[in-house]
């Protein structure tokens, strides 16, 4: 069990001490996102570009200033993929964590960042996005790549096995104009393939519509997907079953991202995933490869939910490694 990436914290040691307590075996770096705008997913992805983007008026996500595109895509080109104190400020908690002891249980460690296609829908140039424009879009794809190598670089030095998850929330929009779906799920393949080649396991989530047959073509080792509300749509559908059978790993995002859990019961949760698995075929085989989570990040839920989700997700995982276990 680990986590999808965001707390509701606004303090790193507090946000290190969660993450101790709750998720010890697979201990991941905690985004930040009530701690500043620069915290939020899209703000740490774009972090490099401070001082030459703005948050957008109106809409979501951020405009190139006037005149600076020349050196937006210098910097793109340039990146190292850093991830700074400023805006990532509980990845170096993370490190400071290791270096102090704090998991002595863990058997992996996790990151994680925002992916192109997410990227390049919420930065803008004249009003229209950077994924409207192949070059543009090239660019943003190289700095996610960087910013994947640095941080599994890092991690390495853990001497764990490291996890890296690619967060694409934007899989679910449709093509319309543009860069091609081909080519979207080519970049997205391309920062997995680096990922790998650092020697990291590569997973990607996606919390949106259940783009299951896209996130299936970019070949992730992990598949992590809002299941509260599409864990039969997962089992329907051809691509996703395909993957489960084929011994990829799946995160299914059983607990949903509520601030009062209490209601949840584990052993009914359970229920409609082996249901739902048996349905699909033997579930003991199904359960070999399955991760439980929350449907998403925590980072917008009242504090004192996080270990509710945590343990929700625990009594969950325990049930299905009991399953698995009897095969």
């Amino acid at each position: 069990m680990t986590g999808i990436g965001s707390l509701p914290f606004t303090s790193t040691a507090t946000a290190i001490q969660a993450v101790a307590e709750f998720s010890p075996e697979i201990p991941f770096w905690p985004q930040l996102p009530q701690l500043s705008l620069e915290e939020e997913a899209i703000g740490q992805g774009l972090g490099v570009l401070r001082g030459l983007i703005t948050p957008r008026h109106y809409g979501y996500g951020y405009s190139v200033k006037d005149g600076r595109i020349d050196s937006v895509l210098e910097r793109l080109h340039r990146s190292d993929g850093e991830l700074m104190a400023a805006n990532a400020s509980g990845f170096g908690a993370l490190e400071e964590g290791f270096a102090r002891g704090f998991f002595p249980s863990a058997t992996a460690v996790k990151g994680q960042i925002e992916g192109p296609v997410t990227l390049a829908t919420c930065l803008f140039y004249k009003d229209r996005p950077f994924l409207s424009d192949s070059a543009l879009f090239a660019a943003i794809a190289f700095h996610v790549s960087q910013m994947i190598c640095w941080q599994v670089d890092r991690l390495k030095a853990t001497g764990l096995p490291v996890l890296l998850f690619v967060d694409e929330p934007a899989l679910c929009l449709e093509t319309s104009s543009g860069v091609s779906e081909e080519k979207r799920l080519n970049a997205l393949a391309a920062t997995l393939d680096d990922a790998r080649a650092g020697g990291a396991v590569a997973g990607l989530h996606c919390c949106a519509a259940r783009p299951f047959t896209r996130m299936c073509r970019a070949k992730p080792d992990i598949l992590s997907f809002d299941a509260h509300e599409g864990l039969e749509a997962f089992f329907a559908d051809r691509d996703a079953l395909a993957f489960a059978r084929s011994g990829g790993t799946v995160a299914y995002g059983m607990i949903p991202t509520w601030n009062r859990l209490n209601p949840l019961d584990p052993v009914q949760l359970f229920t409609r995933w082996l249901t739902a698995a048996s349905m699909a075929g033997d579930p003991q085989e199904l359960a070999q490869q399955a991760v439980i989570t929350a449907t998403c990040g925590l980072g917008l839920v009242e504090t004192s939910s996080v270990g509710e989700s945590f343990n929700a997700a625990r009594g969950v995982g325990r049930l299905i490694r009991r399953l698995a276990q009897s095969w």
